[in-house]
């Protein structure tokens, strides 16, 4: 299997360098890393520029004129170029536990797409956790100050720290899952092509995960969980606006069971 990690990014080069750190420790590296920017900043740049020859695998950074949210086709470019045959996705403000990759590798098969969750660090857990931190494998053992700001803080799901063995995943119901997160999700890219990827007309930061999740499902893939096991920690910032007209895109794609997206992957390739 030939994984292609993609990591959406809209400013914040703080945060990059922070998730960069992580994918450094992995215990199976993505045969490539494709860093889709919403934006053309020169702080992103320079972190690319200094992390990506030190991750020992091939680092793409596409970058689009920042005119509003268009996450979307920012990752369906990354979609496009990418020369995995399975997709990895992330958020550029989530940082990943060293078995996240493999723990997508292991859980994945040819009828399921793949999502998780992550621990939601406080303002004061994500500034104590510096790109320093990582990198010397702060994150490989026990991080006992988030794991105290959990308990005594404003970092929220404690449950979410840790490993869970397979025979007690049924237990504590981490096998159930109600839609998906872009921030922790894989599919074979064969399955996102079917699809024609994400729904480039989705903007703000609502409802383009649960559209693809919908045309999936049309498409006869089931949903499958990696709660407990592809962990990561989401560095807390404020939250973004939502567009109330995705909730109407969402309707549709629901009412009329649609399987491609009207504007999607193929159509990215030849937008700016």
């Amino acid at each position: 299997m030939i994984v292609s990690l993609i990591i959406s990014v809209y400013k914040r080069a703080d945060f990059l360098e922070k998730v960069l750190a992580s994918v450094l420790h992995q215990s199976r590296m993505p045969e490539e890393v494709i860093i889709c920017e919403d934006g053309q900043s020169s702080e992103i740049r320079q972190i690319v520029q200094h992390w990506g020859p030190r991750l020992s695998t091939s680092v793409l950074h596409i970058t689009q004129e920042d005119i509003g949210n268009r996450k979307t086709l920012c990752v369906n470019k990354g979609i496009a170029k990418a020369s995995g045959d399975y997709i990895v996705t992330i958020d550029g403000d989530c940082v990943l536990h060293k078995d996240f990759i493999v723990q997508h590798i292991l859980h994945s098969d040819v009828n399921h797409f793949l999502t998780g969750r992550r621990v939601e660090l406080s303002e004061k857990a994500s500034e104590l956790l510096t790109s320093d931190q990582i990198e010397r494998g702060y994150l490989n053992g026990t991080p006992v100050a988030l794991f105290l700001d959990a308990i005594t803080g404003d970092t929220h799901h404690l449950g979410r720290f840790f490993m869970t063995p397979k025979f007690l995943r049924r237990i504590l119901t981490q096998n159930e899952i109600h839609d998906i997160r872009g921030c922790n999700f894989s599919v074979h890219k064969e399955h996102l092509v079917a699809v024609n990827g994400y729904n480039n007309e989705f903007s703000g930061a609502y409802g383009e995960d649960s559209d693809l999740e919908y045309r999936l499902r049309n498409l006869g893939l089931k949903m499958k969980s990696v709660k407990g096991a592809a962990i990561q920690y989401h560095l807390w910032h404020k939250e973004q606006m939502h567009d109330p007209e995705n909730q109407e895109k969402l309707k549709e794609t629901l009412q009329k069971k649609i399987i491609e997206a009207p504007n999607g992957l193929k159509e990215a390739t030849l937008k700016n």
